[in-house]
């Protein structure tokens, strides 16, 4: 199966707005067992149309100074994708907390892939049910490998990291084929104990929620993780509320 796996650094702010100053793009084939073999790389600097916010700075290190002669990434990021696609690598599109972030960025700039897997749902399915420290990448990545991370929040270290999650999390869910794991990992699943991380009802668990508080949250999921909107729905049935709320306004 051919694939991209992506990351990307910004100047800060929400993925919708963000500028971009790295992004690293791997592409290959993904065989059955989850391996990845590498057949075309992209890795850069751009500048971000901006400043880049200090508190940024400090998590992937890199400084106005060192994107200034840089190429603009509203023109130079899009091509990267449409080279990706001429060789059919956006069939599939995988990332780590992609979801809600690198693809967000990536479809402002042109990509539109055929499928996305966001590794973060399986990593954070395994912190809850065999209570994983963290489901980040860097603790994820050292737990299921035992090699420490290296050069984390540099975007090719992240994608290197992720790609190489892919057997272990398949193994450790009893996996021996990547498209039944694709088909698992890509459909929603309750898990008990999830907290909400947007909306009114923010850092509360799904089962602490009343009735009115329940089904405002599940009116108001606007896509993204899932898992949330499974949990949801599993929570208003085991309720026995009435007929499941028309989705509604945003959070």
């Amino acid at each position: 199966m051919r694939a991209l796996i992506h990351d990307f650094e910004t100047a800060g702010g929400s993925a919708h707005h963000c500028g971009v100053v790295q992004l690293a793009v791997l592409s290959g084939i993904l065989g059955n067992d989850g391996a990845f073999y590498r057949r075309w790389q992209s890795y850069a600097n751009y500048h971000p149309g901006g400043p880049i916010e200090p508190a940024t700075t400090r998590v992937h290190g890199l400084r106005d100074e060192d994107v200034a002669a840089c190429p603009d990434y509203r023109h130079a990021v899009p091509e990267v994708y449409r080279a990706a696609a001429r060789q059919g690598f956006d069939a599939l599109v995988i990332g780590f907390s992609n979801t809600s972030f690198d693809n967000v960025i990536a479809h402002r700039l042109g990509l539109r892939p055929r499928r996305s897997l966001d590794l973060f749902l399986p990593a954070y399915r395994l912190k809850k049910r065999d209570g994983l420290e963290s489901a980040s990448l860097a603790n994820t990545y050292q737990t299921l490998t035992g090699e420490p991370p290296i050069n984390a929040h540099d975007a090719l270290a992240d994608v290197r990291m992720t790609a190489a999650l892919i057997p272990p999390l398949m193994a450790r869910f009893g996996f021996t084929e990547f498209t039944a794991f694709l088909d698992w990992a890509t459909t929603g699943q309750p898990v008990p104990g999830l907290r909400l991380r947007f909306g009114p009802a923010r850092g509360h668990t799904i089962e602490s929620l009343d009735d009115d508080a329940l089904v405002k949250a599940l009116t108001g999921w606007r896509g993204g993780n899932i898992d949330v909107l499974a949990s949801l729905e599993a929570e208003y049935a085991k309720r026995g509320l009435t007929a499941r709320p028309e989705q509604g306004q945003l959070f």
